[in-house]
C-alpha cells in the first residue's frame, strides 16, 4: 500500500478506475478481522451511518487516508448489501451520489464532462451559449435530458421551458452535475444490487458491524391494512394502483403524481398520517415535509382548501394515465371511476349475502 491512489479515485470510488486500483491490492473479506484493516472497517461504517442520518443532506467529508477512503466504499456497499435492506440500500445509493454532486460542483468542467461521456455514456457536448442572460456550457440529446428531467418537481426542468435546438437542450454546468447525480445513484444501487445477489460468507467482526447498521436504521411502516380497510383497493382505478405500488416500493415518482395520489387518498376516506406513511420507504423521506404536504392537500393548511384529484386528461397528459384509459370506461376522474367501482362491489357483495 505504499503507492497511494490519486485524489479522484479516493473522491469518486464509483469510476471504473477505482475498482481497477483496489484489484490490485487483492483485499479479502476475511482480512477485514485484522486489526491492521480497521481503519477501512471504521470508515465503511461511517459512510453507511452517513447514508443512514443525513440522506440527501449528506455532506462531503476530509480525506486523511486515500486508500482507506477507497477501500471503504465497495466494503460499505457490502455492508449494505448484507443487511437485506432495501430502503437502505436506496438511502446509501442517495447519500453517496449527494456527496459525489457536491464535489463535482467545485471540479473543472472539463473533468465533468468526462464523467459524463466516458463514464455513464450520456450525450453531452461542450456548447457555450448565452440565452436570456443564462450562460450554458454544454447541449444533451433529449433522451438523455429526459431520462432524468422529467421526474423532477421544479418546473424550470420541463422541456417547455428549455432552450431546445436541432433536439438538443442546452444546460449549465450545474444541471449538467444535477443530472449525473442520479447515473451515480443508479450505479450505486446496482453494485448494492448485485453484491446482495453474491451473498459473501462475512467474518464475525462484519456480522457485528452488519447487527448493528440494522439497529440504525429508522422504523418505516406503511399503514397498509388501515388503508386497504378504509379505501377499499380493489375498487382504485389503475393509475392509483400504479403510483400507489411504485411508492411502497420505494422509488421516487414526479412531484404531480405524488400529488394525485394523496389528493385521491384523502378523498377516499384515508387519514393524512396514513398517507404520509406510504413516503416513507423513499430514500429521501423527510416526515416533516411529507406531513406538510399532505395536510396541506387535506385543507388542514394554507388556504385550507381540500384538493381533489387531477381529471384523467391532466393523468393522460402527465403520463400518469394506464393504457390512455381502456380499462376504465368513460370516467373523468379518478374518483369517478373509484366510487362507480365501489358500489358495484357492494352490491356483488350484498347480493352475496341474500
Amino acid at each position: 500500500m505504499s503507492i497511494e491512489p490519486p485524489e479522484g479515485l479516493a473522491k469518486y470510488p464509483f469510476l471504473p478506475e477505482a475498482r481497477e486500483y483496489l484489484s490490485a491490492y487483492g483485499f479479502t473479506l476475511d482480512q477485514f478481522s485484522d486489526p491492521a484493516y480497521k481503519p477501512i472497517l471504521e470508515r465503511a461504517v461511517a459512510r453507511v451511518t452517513r447514508a443512514i442520518e443525513g440522506g440527501e443532506a449528506a455532506e462531503p467529508w476530509e480525506i486523511e487516508d486515500k486508500v482507506a477512503e477507497l477501500a471503504s466504499f465497495p466494503l460499505a456497499v457490502v455492508l449494505v448489501a448484507s443487511t437485506g435492506d432495501r430502503f437502505l440500500a436506496r438511502r446509501f445509493a442517495l447519500a453517496e451520489a449527494v456527496v459525489a454532486q457536491r464535489l463535482l460542483n467545485s471540479e473543472d468542467e472539463g473533468f465533468v464532462l468526462d464523467v459524463a461521456r466516458r463514464v455513464f455514456g450520456m450525450d453531452v457536448e461542450r456548447e457555450e451559449r448565452t440565452v436570456g442572460g443564462i450562460q450554458y456550457r454544454f447541449s444533451m440529446g433529449l433522451a438523455d435530458y429526459l431520462r432524468s428531467a422529467s421526474k423532477f418537481n421544479d418546473p424550470t426542468w420541463k422541456l417547455v421551458n428549455r432552450v431546445v435546438d436541432r433536439g438538443r437542450v442546452l444546460v449549465e454546468a450545474r444541471e449538467l452535475v444535477r443530472l449525473l447525480r442520479d447515473r451515480i445513484e443508479e450505479r450505486v444501487l446496482r453494485l448494492v444490487e448485485e453484491a446482495g445477489r453474491e451473498r459473501p460468507n462475512l467474518p464475525q467482526p462484519l456480522l457485528q458491524e452488519v447487527e448493528r447498521i440494522k439497529s440504525m436504521i429508522p422504523r418505516r411502516e406503511v399503514e397498509e391494512a388501515s388503508i386497504k380497510a378504509t379505501a377499499r383497493p380493489e375498487a382504485w382505478p389503475p393509475c392509483m394502483k400504479e403510483i400507489y405500488g411504485r411508492l411502497v416500493g420505494g422509488e421516487s415518482v414526479s412531484h404531480f403524481a405524488n400529488f394525485a395520489i394523496a389528493s385521491f387518498l384523502l378523498n377516499t376516506g384515508v387519514r393524512p398520517e396514513e398517507v404520509v406513511s406510504i413516503y416513507s420507504q423513499r430514500s429521501d423521506f423527510n416526515e416533516r415535509i411529507a406531513r406538510y404536504q399532505v395536510e396541506h392537500i387535506a385543507g388542514m393548511r394554507g388556504s385550507r382548501t381540500r384538493y381533489t384529484p387531477p381529471s384523467c386528461e391532466k393523468m393522460r397528459t402527465n403520463g400518469l394515465c394506464i393504457e390512455n384509459g381502456r380499462l376504465c370506461g368513460p370516467v373523468k376522474n379518478p374518483l369517478q371511476y373509484y366510487r362507480r367501482k365501489l358500489r358495484e362491489l357492494k352490491k356483488k357483495e350484498g347480493g352475496e349475502g341474500d
